[in-house]
């Protein structure tokens, strides 16, 4: 288990050099037990893993790759940093001469300038007795997938030889940085462990365990099955590479966006314009319906009064015959009174008397003639007070339909930019091509609608102006 001489809280990045210090001081006086034989020494860090006894350069290279590793706590990475100084500094001064130049300091590799094979892959050789049943490939292939969970693999693949025999198999990551990230995590796991590339290339490798690196350059171009493989599911990339990949894309994607950004500020002003310019429409159409109404309040209270007019003046008539007739009548009376006081001028009172009945005839002739004139214009009265409210009637439909299409023009209006700006954007997901579908089967809906309501707008209107025309001719004969 992983200790030091003190059990303390965990420290922070920026504390890892202060701790090494201390470390390092506590190494120097021997309060940390290193060595424990002429050519023995232990990490006092690690003491409970399996493997403890290391010789000074396997020391060394143990504590640089555990003082390098980021995946561990900075505790432990200071530890191991002092570790490496106090074997490098220390240990290293005391040994003799050939087996000080055998010292090598742990350095990690120049990641910028390595090539690795994309997308990021590993290589795993020495695969167990027990995981390498040809009947049983997928099955084995979950098994190592599951072992090597912790360093997120997206896919591992069991590779076969010639023979039809498995040894080696292929570790596949995720394209991006966080899939390179677990790659080093993975190789740094087996460096640490001591079952890296480099231990396997020794031919006094423990037979053990699985052995793991990162896939390099070496092994791309090297011949056999993982050569193979790996020319034929990747390339050869460095990290600078792919940096300089992602820096391009980031700059084509900032072009689009601005690009995009562009054309919305344009779709954007053409909306605001459009909708001034509907607004301006509304206040005009108000204008023209205020001055619509006004004038047809004009027409009613004229009509009214004329109306009035004539009922006055056919009043007036109507007790003018009457006046009229009532004299007939005393004047008769009168005649007949003087007959019969007198047969003086007989012949010219009968005169009189032809004279008056004459004057009743034709009295009565203007009554009868009045009484049909005032049922006349009783029933004009009636016939135009019905016209009317038809015509209010259709105007005030007319104004209802204008209203609902105006709202209907808006609403095209804003499916059309809505429509724009997904043709700019460009329907890339599902999704986002059945929104666009939706989008235009229902513009096509409401351009279908506008069309049927101008129709109708328009036999309206035609309507309006003939009922107009007739409400002019009925006004003209009601005065008549």
């Amino acid at each position: 288990m992983e200790h030091t001489s003190e059990e303390e809280s965990e420290i922070s990045d920026s504390e890892i050099d202060e701790y090494k210090d201390k470390i390092y001081a506590q190494l120097r006086s021997q309060k940390l037990k290193v060595q424990y034989g002429e050519k023995i020494f232990r990490c006092p860090f690690c003491l409970g893993k399996k493997k403890r006894d290391y010789n000074v350069k396997d020391l060394l290279q143990h504590a640089s790759g555990i003082g390098a590793a980021q995946k561990r706590k900075p505790r432990v990475r200071a530890a191991h940093l002092a570790l490496a100084e106090y074997v490098k500094n220390d240990l290293g001064s005391s040994l003799e001469p050939s087996l000080q130049l055998a010292i090598v300091e742990y350095k990690p590799p120049k990641i910028e300038q390595d090539k690795f094979v994309w997308p990021w892959m590993g290589i795993l050789v020495n695969i167990p007795a027990d995981l390498m049943d040809t009947n049983f490939v997928r099955e084995s292939e979950h098994m190592l997938k599951s072992q090597l969970s912790r360093f997120r693999p997206c896919e591992v693949t069991i590779l076969l030889d010639s023979k039809g025999q498995t040894d080696h198999s292929i570790v596949k990551f995720a394209e991006d940085w966080t899939g390179f990230k677990d790659a080093l995590a993975f190789e740094n796991h087996f460096i640490v462990e001591q079952y890296s590339k480099t231990d396997w290339t020794r031919r006094n490798c423990k037979m053990d365990d699985l052995y793991g690196w990162l896939a390099r350059s070496d092994d791309y171009n090297s011949h056999g099955t993982i050569g193979e493989h790996l020319r034929k599911i990747g390339v050869l990339k460095s990290v600078g590479d792919r940096e300089h990949e992602r820096t391009e894309r980031i700059a084509h994607f900032t072009r689009q966006m601005e690009e995009k950004n562009k054309h919305l500020q344009e779709l954007e002003l053409k909306h605001n314009q459009t909708a001034m310019k509907l607004e301006s429409m509304m206040k005009d159409k108000d204008r023209m319906v205020e001055e619509y109404n006004e004038k047809i309040r004009k027409m009613q209270e004229d009509a009214r009064g004329n109306s009035s007019k004539i009922v006055e003046d056919n009043q007036r008539l109507q007790q003018e015959l009457k006046t009229r007739r009532e004299q007939a009548i005393r004047r008769h009376k009168q005649l007949e009174e003087l007959a019969r006081k007198s047969n003086i001028d007989r012949a010219k009172v009968e005169a009189e008397k032809e004279k008056n009945a004459n004057e009743n005839v034709l009295l009565d002739l203007a009554t009868l003639k009045h009484k049909k004139a005032r049922e006349e214009l009783r029933q004009l009265l009636k016939k135009h007070e019905q016209e009317k409210e038809d015509a209010f009637r259709r105007q005030y439909k007319l104004e209802e339909d204008l209203t609902s299409k105006q709202n209907l023009e808006m609403e095209l209006a804003q499916l059309r930019g809505k429509l724009e700006v997904m043709k700019h954007m460009g329907a890339e997901a599902d999704t986002t091509s059945k929104e666009f579908d939706k989008v235009s089967e229902e513009l096509k809906e409401k351009d279908e609608q506008l069309e049927a309501m101008e129709s109708a707008n328009q036999a309206l209107i035609i309507v309006e102006r003939r009922t107009n025309d007739e409400l002019e001719q009925a006004k003209k004969e009601l005065i008549q």
